[in-house]
């Protein structure tokens, strides 16, 4: 390795020779293989699993926004990976005319869960199949994220340091798990990432042309996820570094002038593509007309109001209604009442539910304003989805956790490379870049590790904080630099671990296979013990349902099976299927399943399904269920979910398994000793009375 020009990156020369290694087409060569086999192995993996917990509502939705011209269904995310993903699924002609006639898509906000449910009932013989070529299209965002982390980090140190940041990107276990999937997560990684590296053209070169590049990206960004609004803050930032720290003061406040000028562009050209993004729809929508809910765009309302008893769920207050027991618009009766909003209707109303879902909901906006019970709560106390960490499943997140995520589910040889650019930085001129790539390297980061540990209240999955990933690579790439400028035996040394490093990387990834999701890192204990430290996204996501049904075709074929499966695909889709005489859907064996019992009190919609411990026989439970999460579950004589309440199926923590299926299902087999063992547990169950638990309101 040598010194590269951080303007170009010109050809490698090969250690001890004068002739170049990295020629220019074994370079593209380099990069198409390395692309082409993420590209392969995701897709490889994606075949084989089942679609996961958020992929069967953003499929569906994707498809409403085409056949029905409005973004009304799930507007929890913006819409660009959900129409992406659903272009395919259209040319199949999926059924859905009996959805759209039913009550529940004229309500005001319209129902996502059910529709989903209801889309998977109607297309049940061929479900796995339409979902696949949608799942196809995600991987797309991998390949675009490695072009742009080489192009970026072989700007910055050359070559080798693009190589070397491509490679982790490309093993990267957590970016495999998740551009497999139908989510907005890696699709806003990787735009988010692109169109900062775009603002970064700018400030090096602040032309007309990058100030539209830049604008149009940041407004694509937006239509991926609400999260990137940060970079309407970070941009400015950078700016100001690069101005500080780089401008001369001849012609400063031209500059200035200018650069203010662009910027404005930038967000104007952000909101017109935010605008074409949605259609225009309910553009200009008066501010006092919306019905917000978080508690940034709301206040108290003294007194509440009640909601009326026929308004509400079967549980207690829908969780929109709820809130706005307590709270309203708090624009209304201000001069800004009028003002109609530059942005569309849905973008807002969506904004809105995600905010309130990180602030966390108020307990109190879960029953009813009058219930006597209400005057009890604190109206500041809050809960949200639970959170499971290291055993402890908790209403209230930790300032640490998505901190321990990325400890427990980066592999040891990502971790020694990070570790050791962050120790060379100070150790050698030549790994350090200019004020503002530094900047640009590490701002986004700090900030999304800072915003998601302290200023949200939910942590559900180290997917959160994946757009920090590109970041960190890039900056990897700096130790090619310093390598090269070391001598002899120190030069050969550090080149010998960064060599250890990648490849302590890619075995990791390449030996979780097909597996990524599950992905602990070894001295966490590995995946097998995966479920002692997180779950939900992290683990246990609904996609081994699959492999369940092969592993019971191949090793109890006929045999009943009682199944809590943590997902939200019915398992009785596999009995839909075995009755269509059709070669192409791969139909097999009849499913002969039930669900197991649970604790008394946590299945309020079905209470004698906890009459007693379960019976000898083969069980098939899900490790977030196991460790207690509360979610819905299935049986086999409805298609609708049933709530189950927190450690409804907790009382597995106590058997043994004798195996898993993808480290995400666990499997028991039953005796008689385990039966009277369980009973007395039975015997001495509290009954769960209190809130019903919060679901979460979008991916």
């Amino acid at each position: 390795m040598r010194s590269l020009s951080p303007a170009s990156s010109p050809p490698s020369t090969e250690v001890g020779s004068s002739r170049p290694f990295l020629t220019r087409p074994r370079l593209i060569l380099i990069v198409v293989l390395l692309l082409v086999l993420q590209w392969s192995l995701a897709v490889m993996s994606l075949l084989g699993e089942t679609p996961t917990v958020d992929e069967v509502v953003h499929l569906p939705a994707g498809v409403t926004y085409w056949e029905q011209g409005t973004f009304r269904l799930y507007p929890h995310n913006p819409p660009l990976i959900k129409l992406i993903a659903a272009l395919p699924v259209l040319q199949a002609g999926p059924e859905t005319a009996p959805l759209y006639r039913e009550a529940r898509w004229g309500w005001p906000d319209a129902n996502k869960a059910a529709f989903a449910h209801g889309f998977m009932l109607l297309n049940a013989p061929r479900l796995f199949e339409l979902m696949a070529p949608a799942r196809l299209m995600m991987p797309v965002f991998a390949v675009i994220g490695g072009l742009v982390v080489f192009d970026w980090s072989r700007r910055l140190w050359g070559a080798w340091g693009g190589l070397i940041s491509l490679t982790l990107w490309t093993f990267c276990p957590n970016i495999l798990a998740h551009t497999r999937l139908i989510t907005t997560d890696v699709g806003a990684t990787v735009i988010g990432f692109a169109a900062t590296y775009a603002f970064w053209h700018f400030l090096r070169r602040p032309t007309w042309a990058l100030t539209i590049t830049a604008g149009l990206l940041l407004g694509i960004a937006q239509l991926t996820k609400f999260s990137l609004i940060l970079l309407y803050g970070l941009w400015p930032l950078l700016w100001l570094i690069q101005e500080v720290a780089h401008g001369d003061r001849a012609g400063r406040w031209r500059r200035v002038a200018r650069s203010a000028v662009q910027g404005v562009a930038m967000v104007a050209l952000s909101l017109l593509v935010i605008n074409v993004g949605y259609g225009f729809e309910g553009t200009g929508k008066k501010l006092g007309d919306f019905a917000f809910t978080c508690q940034t765009l709301t206040t108290d309302r003294d007194p509440p109001r009640p909601l009326f008893r026929n308004e509400p769920t079967r549980q207690g207050p829908d969780l929109k209604a709820g809130v706005l027991q307590f709270r309203e618009n708090r624009f209304r009766g201000t001069l800004l009442e009028s003002l109609p909003v530059p942005l569309p209707e849905y973008y807002l109303s969506g904004f809105d539910d995600q905010k309130l879902e990180a602030e966390g909901v108020p307990i109190r906006a879960m029953m009813f304003a009058d219930d006597w019970l209400n005057a009890s709560i604190a109206p500041d106390a809050i809960s949200g989805y639970p959170v499971f960490l290291d055993g402890e499943l908790s209403n209230q997140s930790w300032w640490y956790y998505y901190l321990m995520t990325l400890v427990y589910k980066v592999p040891e040889g990502t971790w020694a490379l990070m570790l050791l650019t962050i120790a060379v930085i100070p150790m050698a001129a030549r790994s350090r870049a200019r004020a503002v790539d530094e900047a640009s390297i590490w701002v986004v980061p700090a900030v999304v590790i800072g915003v998601m540990s302290f200023g949200t209240n939910i942590a559900i999955g180290l997917r959160y904080v994946l757009p920090i990933v590109p970041y960190l690579f890039l900056g990897a790439g700096r130790l090619a630099p310093w390598a090269s400028g070391l001598q002899g035996g120190a030069r050969k040394g550090a080149i010998a671990v960064i060599g250890a490093g990648l490849l302590a990387t890619a075995s990791a990834s390449l030996m979780i296979h097909p597996h990524y999701l599950a992905y602990f890192n070894w001295v966490s204990g590995g995946a097998k013990q995966g479920s002692e430290h997180l779950i939900d996204s992290n683990l246990d996501w609904g996609q081994d349902l699959n492999g369940l049904y092969e592993w019971l075709e191949a090793n109890a074929p006929g045999e009943r099976v009682g199944i809590a499966y943590f997902g939200q695909i019915n398992p009785e889709v596999f009995n839909i299927r075995a009755q269509v005489n059709d070669p192409s859907i791969g139909s097999g064996r009849p499913l002969d399943w039930f669900l197991p019992p649970v604790i008394p009190g946590t299945l309020p919609e079905r209470p004698g399904q906890d009459a007693g411990p379960p019976e000898p026989g083969l069980y098939a439970v899900s490790a977030s269920l196991m460790r207690g999460l509360p979610w819905r579950v299935y049986a086999p004589d409805r298609w609708a979910p049933m709530s189950a309440r927190r450690g409804a199926f907790q009382y597995f923590e106590t058997l043994e398994p004798i195996g898993q299926i993808g480290y995400s299902i666990l499997l028991y087999r039953i005796d008689e000793a385990d039966v009277a063992r369980l009973a007395r547990r039975w015997q001495s169950a509290p009954v769960e009375p209190g809130v019903p638990p919060i679901a979460p309101l979008s991916d």
